[in-house]
C-alpha cells in the first residue's frame, strides 16, 4: 500500500534550519576560541623549556669536561666581538659584530693577568670575526664580506652559507672567524665582552660591594664595577669551541641553538666567567677562571627563561 507523505513530514525530514546552523557555528567558534587561548604561545613556551634544559646541559658539560681533562677548560669560545674596535660602549657597538647581543654587557679589555689565568685554565684562544681581510675563493665570489658594516647583509644573503650561528667559524666552514691566542705577551690584552647585570641577577646572591662589614646585605645596589665586585667575562658557546670536539674525552656532540632571536642575531648560548674583581675600575685577576652561569643569546638568565616558560614573564 502506498503511503502519502504530507508536506509537513517532508519538511521534518529535511536538513538543518538556518537557526540551527548558526547555533552550531557559534558553538564551534567558542570552542576554537577557548582552544586558541589554551594553546597561546605553546610553541614558544616549549622552546623556553628546551632552552632551560640546554643551559643545564651546557653547565654540566663544561664542568664535566674540566674534570675529565684534569682541570682544563674547553678553549676557542666565541668572543662575541670582531677584530675592529667599535665606538660604542655596550653590546650594540659596531665592534660587536654589527648585530645585537643584548643589554647588560660592555666591551672591555682583558688584562695580561686575566689572560694568564684563562690560559692556565685551558682557554688559550678566543674566536673573533676578522674584518680586516676578506675571505678568498668560492665564498668571496658569493659576496662573503666580513666587514663590520656588512655583517647583517652577509648573514641575510642567500648567496652564501653564512648564518649567525657559524659567523665565528673560519672561512673554510662558511664563516668569518679567526682564532686569537691569549698570550698577553704585548701587555695590551684582547678586547672582550663583560657582564654588567650584577651578581644578583646571575646567582641570587648580593654583590660584594653591597655587603656591610658584618657580611649582611646592606640593601643597596652598587655599580657592576664598584670596588670589590666580581668581573664577569662573557663568551659564546659556538661550534668552534673544543667542548664540541667529539674526539676529545668529555666532548659534547651537539651545539645547542637559542631560537628567541632574529635571524641576524647571535643564536648560541653564552658562558659567564668570574675572572677577578674590580679595583678603581680596573680588573684584578682572581686565582682562576670560574664558570658562574649559562645565559641565553639575549643575555637572559635561567630564572628569567623559566619565567618565559611558565608564562610569568612575557618577553618571548
Amino acid at each position: 500500500m502506498n503511503m502519502i507523505v504530507s508536506k509537513k513530514e517532508k519538511r521534518n525530514r529535511g536538513g538543518f534550519t538556518l537557526l540551527e546552523l548558526l547555533v552550531v557555528v557559534a558553538i564551534l567558534a567558542a570552542v576554537a576560541g577557548t582552544a586558541s587561548i589554551a594553546l597561546k604561545d605553546t610553541d614558544a613556551r616549549a622552546s623556553a623549556a628546551a632552552h632551560v634544559t640546554m643551559m643545564d646541559e651546557l653547565n654540566k658539560g663544561i664542568r664535566t669536561y674540566r674534570v675529565l681533562q684534569r682541570n682544563e677548560l674547553p678553549s676557542r669560545f666565541d668572543s662575541l666581538l670582531n677584530t675592529t674596535a667599535g665606538t660604542g660602549a655596550d653590546g650594540d657597538d659596531p665592534g660587536c659584530l654589527g648585530f645585537d647581543i643584548g643589554d647588560g654587557c660592555e666591551i672591555g679589555t682583558l688584562t695580561a693577568d686575566v689572560e694568564a689565568i684563562m690560559v692556565d685554565g685551558g682557554i688559550s684562544e678566543l674566536m673573533y670575526v676578522d674584518t680586516t681581510a676578506l675571505p678568498e675563493g668560492a665564498n668571496a665570489a658569493a659576496g662573503l664580506d666580513c666587514t663590520a658594516a656588512n655583517i647583517k647583509a652577509l648573514i641575510a644573503s642567500r648567496a652564501n652559507a653564512v648564518v649567525a650561528g657559524n659567523i665565528f667559524l673560519p672561512e673554510a666552514a662558511n664563516g668569518c672567524g679567526v682564532a686569537v691566542a691569549l698570550d698577553g705577551s704585548d701587555g695590551s690584552g684582547a678586547r672582550a665582552l663583560f657582564w654588567t647585570g650584577g651578581t644578583t641577577r646571575l646567582t641570587g646572591q648580593p654583590d660584594p660591594a653591597d655587603l656591610d662589614s658584618d657580611g649582611n646585605w646592606a640593601g643597596t645596589t652598587s655599580l657592576y664595577n664598584a670596588d670589590g665586585n666580581y668581573a664577569y667575562l662573557l663568551t659564546g658557546i659556538g661550534p668552534s669551541c673544543t667542548l664540541f670536539d667529539a674526539n676529545t674525552l668529555g666532548g659534547m656532540t651537539t651545539v645547542p641553538v637559542y631560537r628567541h632571536v632574529k635571524p641576524d642575531e647571535y643564536n648560541r648560548f653564552i658562558a659567564v666567567w668570574n675572572v677577578g674583581t674590580y679595583l678603581s675600575g680596573a680588573i684584578v685577576a682572581g686565582d682562576q677562571c670560574e664558570l658562574v652561569a649559562i645565559v641565553d643569546g639575549a643575555l637572559d638568565t635561567k630564572e628569567e627563561e623559566l619565567g618565559e616558560w611558565d608564562g610569568t614573564r612575557n618577553t618571548i
